[in-house]
């Protein structure tokens, strides 16, 4: 089990499932933009009615839209991912034109054959990441805490806290080592799966190794910034950010299916997820404590949550004007197909126009779930294998979506 963790995707890079650490993504310089928007198998089904319905909370919806063939075609195109791929299973979503669709091929468990469903839950990694970034602003727009604070303000024991800002965090400017590189990390998290990581202890390994670069000069993606993300919300609010994310941010968006592992009560219904070793697969579900991932990556959720999430992080109903603006500040980030990265936000271009959202990989599972605003579509895709693809998928059902 060791040698499948230790060379596979812990905590992904939005925008392309990397190594270990995201360490195929050089420190690249900074070039910030400021434009805001402007700038089992055969499981699926179409909203809550059933097959081929239209989704009752689009008062746009276009009454000429063809609900059960588009379903069927996102079914199909599903189905052929997961064999391509010959991963144990996925489940999707799509939103658009008034069509509301659920599907998932495969298996959720491997060894008891058990079918996917299209609202199980997964891990979904740095997905993580846009929910901390939410309640960032949030607070933000209370007075509680500035983008510009240095993070020493609100977090001990970071190198150079006092020269780094809490936006630089968001961004990944700030020039931290990431902690997934730490070889004593792995070292420490696979000789005891068990052991409860403090975020301290996580800020520590990346405080013993160099900073990639001054603050503000270059991007680089790191997980430690978002572990002192989540310190930092609970340091300006007082609150712990278990209980401020299903306050805030979870109970709003009407998230039913979404938690924080490791910080509350575990759902029943987590799919099992997997790793290849010799070609063969590996339960890698609960191979690390979930705490090792915290702030930058623990939450567990369901395609269904997920598209709502970024529906309505992005309408508004979550942020307000100044916020959003912030939000989809970008700076240049080259991560595969993302070209920008604003706080906690990934944008990349797509057959469906500029999408923002994210991308995610942590032990067994990867991630992706992105909004289309010009073309008012949404596509989210996990998936239960941690060498998957899942924003492969999320092209290929976009495909469907363009199609005549």
């Amino acid at each position: 089990m060791s040698r499948v963790l230790r060379r596979t995707a812990f905590i992904a890079c939005a925008g392309v499932a990397l190594l270990i650490g995201c360490g195929s993504s050089s420190p690249a310089p900074l070039d910030r933009a400021t434009d805001a928007h402007g700038g089992g198998v055969g499981s699926g089904g179409v909203g809550s009615a059933g097959a081929g319905s239209a989704d009752p909370g689009d008062a746009n919806a276009a009454p000429d839209v063809d609900c059960d063939g588009l379903s069927a075609e996102l079914q199909g195109a599903l189905d052929a991912a997961v064999e391509a791929q010959r991963l144990p299973g996925a489940a999707a979503a799509v939103s658009t034109g008034g069509c509301r669709w659920l599907g998932a091929a495969g298996v959720a468990d491997a060894e008891d054959n058990v079918a996917m469903q299209p609202d199980d839950l997964f891990r979904v990694g740095s997905i993580t990441k846009s929910f901390v970034a939410a309640l960032a602003l949030m607070l933000h727009a209370e007075g509680r805490l500035s983008l510009d604070d240095a993070v020493s303000r609100y977090v001990d024991g970071v190198p150079r806290g006092e020269q780094i800002s809490v936006r630089q965090i968001l961004n990944h400017t700030s020039g931290l080592f990431d902690f997934t590189s730490c070889d004593e990390f792995w070292s420490a998290a696979l000789d005891d799966p068990t052991h409860r990581w403090t975020p301290a202890e996580l800020v520590a390994l990346a405080a013993s190794k160099p900073p990639y670069f001054e603050p503000g000069q270059g991007f680089a993606y790191s997980n430690t910034n978002y572990i002192i993300a989540g310190l930092v919300v609970e340091a300006a609010s007082g609150e712990p950010v278990g209980e401020l994310l299903r306050a805030r941010v979870i109970e709003p968006a009407e998230l039913a299916h979404t938690y924080l592992d490791g910080a509350e009560a575990a759902v029943p219904g987590l799919v099992h997820g997997y790793g290849r070793s010799r070609g063969q697969l590996v339960d890698t579900t609960s191979a690390i404590d979930p705490s090792a991932a915290g702030t930058a990556g623990a939450l567990v959720s369901t395609t269904g949550d997920l598209t709502r999430f970024y529906r309505k992080l992005l309408d508004g109903t979550l942020l307000g004007p100044a916020e959003l603006a912030e939000l989809t500040t970008w700076v240049d980030a080259p991560l595969g197909e993302v070209n920008g990265y604003g706080l906690g936000l990934s944008r990349r271009e797509s057959q469906l126009g500029v999408e923002y959202g994210h991308d995610g990989s942590i032990w067994g599972f990867t991630s992706s779930s992105y909004h289309a605003i010009d073309s008012d579509a949404s596509i989210t895709v996990l998936v239960n294998l941690e060498s998957g693809d899942a924003g492969r998928i999320v092209d290929e059902l976009s495909n469907v979506l363009i199609m005549p």
